[in-house]
């Protein structure tokens, strides 16, 4: 069995959801019989600007603005915290996951894409991705 982490946590004694989401990579580990070895991705949501015309990046900062407002607040009853959305350049982008507990534990991730953007946004944003972030992060095509 293998873990995908979520961009969303339950925050218990802390809100700092790179931590807590640490912590249950940590926990997964410890429980599985892999142990450090147990596969775990994390999900988060990246938006590489590099090639980004601007009004494309307006429009990813609208989107990342709006939900930036729960970020750290506990949410309903279940106490759910959302991860911050990655917007920036490749090389920002790198900068704040190799800052991130919960990326430090793990060895792949799950880039998600925004619901809402147009046909063009998803090709900008997947070629930045493929040309620019994965390289950065050491991805290699399977092509070499």
């Amino acid at each position: 069995m293998n873990f995908l982490t979520s961009n969303v946590v339950k925050a218990r004694d802390s809100v700092d959801f790179a931590e807590i989401q640490a912590g249950h990579i940590r926990a997964f580990r410890a429980a599985s019989p892999a142990g450090d070895a147990a596969r775990v991705s994390q999900g988060l949501v990246v938006i590489p600007t590099d090639t980004a015309t601007d009004e494309q990046r307006a429009k990813y900062a609208a989107y990342v603005e709006v939900r930036s407002a729960r970020i750290g607040i506990p949410q309903g009853p279940g106490k759910l915290l959302f991860a911050q959305d990655l917007l920036g350049t490749s090389e920002q982008i790198v900068e704040a996951l190799y800052a991130h507990a919960g990326f430090r534990e793990v060895r792949e991730v799950v880039f998600a894409l925004p619901f809402s953007f147009e046909h063009d946004d998803y090709v900008q944003i997947l070629t930045d991705i493929a040309t620019r972030l994965g390289p950065a992060l050491g991805w290699e095509s399977a092509g070499g």
